[in-house]
């Protein structure tokens, strides 16, 4: 697997003469604003991969002045000294890291046809808002049917085994599906009996394959959308395309993938028309499942040098946080060590939560801004970096206002990462919108939980000392205000011991456990639980835990094969305890060796594989 080490869009669409932006590997974080760009670093991408697979000439008219140009309006014309023909130096490159180049320019085509940048596109997924919602743009009247998604944004990259037809040596899918559309060859405009027969041969080999496709996106969806936090189960149903082959005439109709719904939350349902039954947030889920299958297909017959890069742009546009989260989990958790993750997004908050949520030696930071019709990209610097800049004078002059200013910015980014992890709610019940929170609102909202988590509540103390003497001043004109150096160093020093702290989730919520305990005469039982809560451990900087006396929201929806309703907001513990005195049950020492996940693995066994103490 290689990566990308630099790109470079130079007079290509909103980009104008630019320098490389390096990755050297590494994932992208970049947030553009709106019209800065951002958009174009993925349609420069798709376009230059999607190059291996087009004509020279395809490629050419990207970057002339004719009408599906892409050249920036603003580029300068000029002729090439050696050939003499005239273009605007518009290209898009990518290098690397093991070393190859790849290009496409009006002067330079040798992509096409190039077989390392063929697989790199194999092994490449581009998704964004529009290609997931393709999977949900359905009237409430009409069965879902995925052909024109399939068609699209499938096909084109899978590789079937390959056969030989019509003279021609096939192994695409989408190529195999034009020459089935196409028909038979012809001899004197006729189809001879041998033609038919070799066609026939084909067509089979095509429906065996497609639905080999089929059967393995059925087999390994679930696993992911499991992740995305729904348990849904869906399928996709292939119906063959058929064919009429006559003496002269060839007649073809195409093939059918529908999709249903078997089963939703572990009741048999079925749903023929998801779209009616599914929001948006389970729709895009299904939508991402399907997609990553199929990438996960496609990566079984990539060559080892291949690029393999996901890139990401607004694909979260309609989804609430909670669905954000879900997303970024598995992103974070799985994605990651399989691609070279590029995400894109124009949302600030989505790029301050992710921020904190990814190791910051894996990735790179960017930020994208329009000015005079330009795209400015500049790395992505934290408040506190800009804070110790302005506090050491280091490239400026000691400025002690900006420094103070920017260490409240470093402070509400860390206690707001914290606070996402928790549900906290307004006084009317309506759930809190944390980035809306002052460092004053940060801090009380923290002094309920730190308790819970571990975290010292006297750092906490200290910051609202600091905030009125010096963190408030600095922010405001206050000319009558004195700005404390010692106050400044202890408050960086705080800083330090607050990003100590880590919360991470450890069960999802919507996950299901099974409490599984038996009675004094060794007859098992069990309920079925679900979380209505994210189960967290905690960091302060000497290993994480799982506080034992943490409450969370669960619903208790079988026991012992019975359907039963128990709303129940308590600790694991006190839970099991519960249930094991009203029905004379022993209570076992670890209670955790009691409690399973739903693919049997109990949760002391999780715990000790992911080093997490209890207490």
């Amino acid at each position: 697997m290689s990566k990308i080490k630099s790109i470079q869009l130079n007079n290509f669409k909103f980009f104008r003469k630019s320098d490389p932006i390096i990755l050297d590997g590494k994932h992208l974080l970049l947030y553009g604003e709106n019209g800065s760009g951002k958009s174009s670093v993925f349609w420069g991408l798709y376009t230059l991969l999607e190059a291996a697979y087009k004509r020279p000439n395809e490629v050419k008219s990207y970057f002339d002045s004719g009408i599906v140009s892409l050249v920036n309006i603003y580029a300068e014309k000029q002729n090439d000294p050696a050939t003499g023909i005239e273009h605007r130096n518009s290209f898009i490159k990518i290098e690397t890291d093991n070393g190859k180049t790849f290009i496409a320019s009006l002067l330079d085509t040798a992509i096409c046809g190039n077989n390392d940048a063929q697989e790199s596109r194999k092994a490449t997924d581009f998704l964004n808002y529009q290609s997931l919602f393709a999977f949900q743009h359905f009237k409430n009247s009409e069965i879902v049917n995925l052909y024109d998604v399939f068609d699209y944004y499938i096909l084109p990259y899978v590789t079937f085994a390959p056969i030989r037809v019509n003279g021609k040596d096939l192994s695409n899918a989408a190529e195999m599906w034009k020459e089935y559309q196409n028909g038979p060859t012809k001899t004197g405009g006729y189809i001879k009996k041998n033609e038919k027969s070799e066609f026939q041969r084909f067509g089979s080999h095509f429906q065996s394959e497609f639905q080999r496709l089929i059967d393995f996106i059925n087999q390994n969806s679930y696993g992911i959308i499991k992740e995305l936090g729904y348990d849904i189960h869906f399928k996709l149903s292939y119906t063959s395309p058929s064919n009429n082959i006559g003496y002269k005439k060839y007649d073809c109709q195409k093939y059918k993938i529908i999709l249903t719904i078997d089963s939703y939350n572990g009741q048999s349902i079925p749903i023929n028309r998801p779209q009616t039954f599914l929001n948006e947030a389970k729709l895009t889920a299904l939508a991402l499942s399907i997609r990553l299958s199929v990438l996960k297909y496609r990566a079984s017959s990539l060559a080892p040098d291949a690029l393999q890069v996901l890139v990401l742009d607004d694909i979260m546009i309609s989804l609430d946080m909670s669905n954000r989260n879900k997303l970024i989990n598995l992103i974070l958790n799985n994605l990651i060590n399989q691609y070279q993750i590029l995400f894109l997004t124009h949302n600030r908050q989505l790029f301050d939560y992710m921020n904190n949520r990814i190791t910051k030696s894996n990735w790179s930071l960017f930020e994208m801004y329009e000015y005079n019709e330009k795209p400015v990209i500049q790395q992505y610097k934290t408040p506190l970096a800009k804070a110790y800049q302005y506090f050491k004078g280091a490239g400026c002059d000691i400025d002690y206002n900006a420094c103070g200013n920017n260490l409240r910015q470093e402070l509400e980014r860390i206690l707001k990462g914290l606070l996402s992890f928790s549900s906290l709610r307004q006084k009317n019940g309506k759930p809190l919108d944390i980035n809306k929170l002052m460092l004053k609102d940060c801090i009380d909202y923290a002094r309920t939980k730190f308790p819970t988590w571990g975290f010292n509540v006297n750092l906490l103390n200290e910051i609202d000392s600091f905030r009125v003497l010096t963190i408030n001043p600095t922010s405001h004109f206050n000319p009558k205000s004195d700005y404390y150096k010692q106050e400044l160093q202890r408050t960086f020093e705080i800083v330090e011991e607050l990003n100590k702290c880590q919360i991470q989730t450890i069960i999802s919520v919507n996950s299901v456990l099974i409490l599984k305990v038996c009675d004094r005469v060794g007859i098992e039982h069990y309920y079925k639980l679900k979380l209505s809560d994210d189960v967290l451990i905690c960091n302060s900087g000497h290993g994480f835990y799982l506080n034992n006396s943490d409450k969370y929201h669960m619903v208790a929806f079988e026991n012992d094969g019975k359907s039963i309703n128990y709303n129940i907001i308590e600790s694991f513990e006190t839970f099991m305890s519960k249930m094991c005195q009203f029905n004379n049950w022993d209570m076992k020492a670890n209670i955790y060796d009691c409690y399973f996940c739903i693919d049997g693995k109990k949760l002391s066994q999780l715990f000790t594989e992911k080093s997490i103490h209890t207490r």
